[in-house]
């Protein structure tokens, strides 16, 4: 059934010993400026734009799946996507990203995830050089101890691969880490690589019935917080 995580625990031995964060709509609000990215995109090839709700409705996978549904049908030719894909990755790594922050409340917890000797990583579809450079913006120098996103040099999620560096770099085990996200992709990839799945529905994902069984959801991050810790 459902598991709504709702309950406060006694201080113990945390459950897991490596927490993997997804980043865009997990640790991360990065939807406004990715949405003005795309549309600037989209008006610079001369393809329709869209509304902010449209493309929160859409991200949170596959870089070029997401490009594929924001062209018109008849104009979604992989020279089109390729095109528009290039041109939004040059935009968004030059951008100022003003509307971009951590949710309220994510950092603490990450501090306390540290002070509690958990180790701690980012898996994401984000460009494995723009999420470094996001990261390094965002959180002090070597916060985390794995940054895995998107390389041409191994499949995307929900490919267990990006999971699978993480866990052989912080030499954990599948059944002690985490997996915490909020789209499908996220819930996806925790299953293919075998790790539990919180998901988190602040972000732009929404929850599968058909995935509704088998992850927890932690409502907001006082939730989270209680699961992860105790």
């Amino acid at each position: 059934m459902l598991a709504l995580i709702s309950w406060s625990s006694c201080l113990g031995t945390p459950m897991y010993k490596l927490v993997i964060f997804d980043f865009d709509g997990t640790l991360a609000d990065t939807v406004k400026d990715v949405a003005i990215c795309f549309n600037e995109s989209l008006k610079q090839c001369d393809f329709p734009q869209h509304s902010l709700q449209e493309i929160c409705d859409l991200v949170g996978g596959n870089l070029e799946v997401i490009v594929s549904k924001l062209l018109p049908r008849e104009q979604a030719s992989p020279e089109n996507i390729d095109r528009v894909k290039k041109l939004y990755r040059k935009i968004y790594s030059t951008c100022s990203k003003k509307n971009t922050f951590l949710y309220p409340g994510i950092m603490d917890l990450l501090l306390q995830l540290k002070e509690m000797k958990i180790r701690l990583a980012v898996n994401s579809n984000k460009g494995q050089e723009l999420l470094e450079q996001m990261v390094e913006e965002m959180f002090p120098k070597g916060f985390f101890d794995a940054v895995i996103g998107y390389s041409e040099n191994y499949p995307p999620k929900p490919d267990p691969y990006g999971v699978e560096m993480i866990l052989t770099k912080c030499s954990c085990s599948a059944a002690d880490a985490v997996y915490v996200g909020d789209g499908l992709s996220d819930i996806k990839t925790a299953q293919n690589a075998g790790l539990t799945c919180i998901f988190v529905p602040w972000g732009q994902g929404r929850l599968d019935t058909q995935f509704s069984e088998s992850v927890w959801v932690a409502q907001n991050v006082s939730v989270l917080q209680d699961f992860l810790l105790f």
